[in-house]
């Protein structure tokens, strides 16, 4: 319901010397001759008045942008400091602030971005000989066949780590610059290997390995027993 600013300031003193909301309902009534406001919309402008200072509700059309304390801002500031890897979840509960507003915080006030940690294998120096030589290899092949890249099937494994290891998918880190962190993995830990193969035509897999680690000599037997007879088959067909 409208109300005129003479009429809003009339019930708000109303309901401070009354504190009922059926008798400001009525005397309303009698003053401007028009059909009051419900219990209900008196109570809430009167807590909005109480809580912000003004009677309009600021989550349904209010133009302005609700005030966050300095107060909250430098709690969330020093809270992404010192873990800038910390989730906005966990910051909220921890504050005890909502999530949306820990959001707005660090994106609107502190002008924060969002960065993904990216999981790298250590190499060692002689594995960058190796690469480079691979390289090369491949590249005078294909000097000599231009079809060379159409018989080739191309085949990689990944890893599910199943001790609670980092997952890059979940992890951010907050910060005005870009931090390039990088995680080295650790072999020998509770994890699941599945492996997967594809061409020009199609997609092999997906094969499960069994044991903890992947070999030289269990992926050699992977090709040979699960992926190459497939291959023939295929030939065939």
């Amino acid at each position: 319901m409208a109300l005129t600013s003479q009429q809003r300031s009339w019930w708000l003193l109303e309901f401070h010397k009354t504190n009922s909301a059926v008798t400001v309902q009525r005397t309303f009534k009698l003053k401007f001759n028009v059909d009051p406001p419900t219990k209900k919309s008196i109570l809430k402008w009167h807590r909005n008045f109480i809580e912000r200072g003004c009677m309009s509700d600021q989550r349904k059309g209010h133009s302005g942008r609700p005030s966050v304390s300095e107060q909250v801002v430098d709690c969330v500031r020093e809270s992404f400091l010192c873990s800038p890897r910390k989730s906005t979840r966990r910051a909220s509960r921890e504050l005890k602030v909502p999530q949306s507003t820990v959001n707005k915080i660090l994106c609107k006030r502190l002008r924060l971005n969002l960065y993904k940690l990216q999981l790298v294998q250590k190499l060692h120096p002689e594995d960058k000989e190796t690469r480079r030589a691979f390289c090369g290899n491949l590249q005078a092949l294909m000097e000599n066949d231009d079809d060379l890249l159409a018989k080739i099937i191309f085949s990689d494994k990944t890893t599910f780590h199943l001790s609670g290891k980092v997952n890059r998918y979940n992890v951010r880190i907050w910060g005005r610059e870009n931090p390039h962190a990088t995680l080295e993995v650790e072999r020998d830990c509770p994890k699941l290997n599945v492996f997967c193969a594809v061409s020009k035509q199609t997609v092999y897999g997906l094969f499960i390995f069994e044991g903890q680690n992947v070999t030289g000599r269990s992926y050699l037997e992977t090709l040979t027993n699960w992926l190459i007879p497939q291959l023939a088959a295929e030939r065939h067909d």
